[in-house]
């Protein structure tokens, strides 16, 4: 499948505003050494198996021993939302006034909202409720990373590491072949990525290169189902045309890098989130790059968020990030 350049000055505008955006300096850390609210707050993360989901769970733990005036009831719901219901009903029973909710099931975020709202505050973290399902409940947020300035800062290392190395051309018609590792169907995090990492490639002005996509699909950003994936497209004739494989997350990346290594195949690949694994990867030469998605940075927000919540506090004290429709974006940023 082709993809082919926008051709509107519109569209280059655009994409030149989200260059600006990408390569700013990151927004403020947080303070840490300000205190929290006197506090009591459930956190559930959908599992800890998920390297980044891993370390939001720990971050929320070393912020509660960090952070005297907060209780905090933290627990893990291992893919299986039921299960998450019951732990979320079982704080609300032990006092929490707030939920931090990194929902098990991405198809639930409405139902969970049903199910809590007006019960006690919101924070969703990392995977979004839905926008009309989050505006229609007043004590409910949302924070994550700007997926589209991640997967633009993916689009733009594959664009500078591409012009330095033309032997990653290995047709030599001036175009990027390439295959993509998408998570979650109906991940909007993992839509923006996946869109604009490609459309960046594709219609980036000045550096733009033509692309042409020779598989795609969903690997659910598990290493495992994304090692079976790209084994299966290795035996496909059509693997040989693929130049350069990009995946949503740093997770399936290193699921490709296994299978292209059992293989005896050797391409660029390039990950998001730059867990410890992937840059340890990186560093060994097993994968090409990643982009920072900011774990500690999403947890300590959306725990603080939580806590300024369960005391009836203004929900952005203490934060120097912008809420912007009930949404708070931590910037991806470069990995030198």
């Amino acid at each position: 499948m082709k993809i082919h350049k926008l051709t509107t000055l519109v569209s280059c505008i655009l994409a030149g505003a989200f260059l600006l955006s990408a390569c700013s300096p990151p927004a403020p850390q947080q303070a840490n050494s300000i205190p929290y609210p006197t506090a009591n707050v459930g956190v559930s993360i959908a599992n800890t198996t998920n390297p980044f989901f891993k370390a939001l769970y720990d971050t929320y733990e070393s912020q509660s021993q960090a952070q005297p005036s907060l209780t905090l009831h933290l627990e893990s719901a291992n893919n299986d939302q039921a299960t998450q219901y019951r732990q979320y009903d079982t704080m609300i029973g032990q006092g929490a006034k707030a939920l931090v909710i990194n929902i098990a099931d991405v198809a639930e975020g409405e139902a969970v909202i049903n199910r809590y709202c007006g019960k006690v505050g919101l924070v969703f973290v990392n995977r979004n409720p839905g926008d009309k399902a989050l505006a229609k409940c007043e004590k409910a947020y949302f924070v994550d990373g700007d997926a589209v300035q991640g997967g633009t800062l993916q689009g733009l290392k594959v664009l500078e590491l591409w012009k330095e190395n033309p032997s990653w051309d290995k047709n030599h018609d001036g175009k990027i072949q390439f295959a993509m590792l998408q998570g979650l169907v109906g991940h909007a995090g993992a839509e923006a990525r996946t869109k604009w990492s490609i459309s960046t490639m594709d219609n980036y002005p000045v550096i733009g290169i033509d692309v042409e996509q020779i598989f795609s699909d969903h690997a659910n950003f598990d290493k495992e189902q994304a090692r079976t994936m790209v084994a299966k497209w290795l035996t496909d004739p059509n693997f040989e045309q693929v130049e350069v494989i990009l995946a949503n997350n740093d997770t399936m990346a290193l699921g490709a890098s296994e299978a292209l290594k059992q293989a005896g195949v050797k391409l660029p690949i390039f990950g998001i989130d730059a867990t410890a694994e992937a840059l340890n990867a990186v560093q060994l030469g097993d994968l090409t790059a990643t982009v920072l998605n900011d774990a500690a940075g999403q947890a300590e927000v959306s725990l603080r968020m939580a806590s300024n919540l369960a005391s009836d506090n203004d929900v952005m004290s203490g934060i120097d990030y912008k809420l912007d429709h009930k949404t708070v974006r931590i910037p991806y940023q470069t990995v030198k």
